[in-house]
């Protein structure tokens, strides 16, 4: 299949955004993604995909722990800045408010809602890894019901 054709098509279904936040020897990494879905509820699996070729790949490994941050509409400018290659890690976070979860992950304030799993499984997808999570916990901001969405190649 024609691979402009391809992404034109996969463009109109929308989906929302979310920023993966970790930590890996004391350094704190961050990274937008918008290929994040439910898989399971028993257990509760998510699983999100992430491009071989992305740095962040190295922060990521089996029984490691990791949050789902669901972005609200009001943070724009906060998936920008974690979707931009040329920020380091440290670059990322700047500015931008946080709390810690149990096991030492940063949570972005003012999300919709927030998942934190731990990764079961790294599959080869292609030019992709698909990440396993299984969720351990998880809170929604009622303050922020809506959330931020990426459709047609745009954020809405």
């Amino acid at each position: 299949m024609d691979i402009s054709l391809f992404k034109e098509i996969c463009g109109t279904f929308p989906t929302g955004v979310t920023i993966i936040t970790t930590n890996k020897h004391e350094c704190d990494y961050g990274f937008t993604v918008s290929s994040f879905t439910s898989v399971s509820l028993n257990p509760t699996l998510i699983l999100f995909c992430l491009d071989k070729k992305a740095k962040s790949n190295e922060s990521l490994n089996k029984n490691d722990f990791f949050v789902v941050n669901i972005l609200s509409e009001t943070q724009e400018k906060i998936c920008f800045q974690f979707a931009n290659r040329d920020l380091t890690q440290t670059q990322r976070f700047k500015n931008i408010t946080t709390r810690i979860s149990k096991n030492n992950i940063k949570i972005i304030n003012n999300s919709c809602s927030y998942l934190e799993c731990i990764v079961k499984d790294i599959i080869d997808g292609g030019d992709h890894y698909i990440y396993l999570g299984e969720c351990i916990e998880g809170n929604i901001d009622l303050t922020n019901d809506k959330p931020l969405i990426y459709h047609k190649g745009k954020i809405l």
